[in-house]
């Protein structure tokens, strides 16, 4: 009698905790940047990016782009894979040589260079899993 009633007390909470992560999730178009940090983002990814990827984020035949085409490749993970990749791989002639505030504000940068709305919080690393990473805007539903 017991594990029955442990067991359905643990699907209970499962169920709840699913539906309450479900109706908290975050995406990169609810403003999960501040405006000033995408401007710290910017400086710094014209002195550690612009060379490979160009001003405008637009890069070249070798480097891709930052802008456009750049969104879907990253749709159904987190934020949290652009800002690993970000910090273990780039700059491509130092690797992981920036620390994480400033890989934070560069993904930052590139949010706000893909037309993505800012908010009045700053990203953080340790938020980055609970934000998604869609590149359509998300239609919500509304409860009945």
């Amino acid at each position: 009698m017991r594990k029955t009633v442990l067991a359905a007390g643990i699907a209970a909470l499962t169920l709840v905790a699913g539906h309450a992560a479900a109706q908290t999730r975050i995406s990169i178009w609810d403003g999960v940047y501040s405006e000033a940090q995408a401007g710290r983002g910017r400086t710094l990814y014209m002195q550690n990016c612009s060379r490979c990827h160009r001003a405008d984020l637009s890069g070249n035949f070798e480097t891709p782009p930052l802008v456009g085409r750049f969104m879907p490749y990253w749709s159904g993970t987190s934020l949290d894979a652009l800002f690993e990749y970000v910090s273990t791989a780039m700059p491509l002639d130092r690797p992981g040589a920036l620390g994480p505030g400033a890989n934070t504000d560069i993904v930052a940068y590139i949010l706000k260079s893909n037309a993505l709305p800012s908010g009045s919080g700053e990203l953080s690393a340790d938020r980055l899993k609970a934000i998604s990473f869609d590149p359509a805007k998300p239609v919500r539903r509304v409860k009945k």
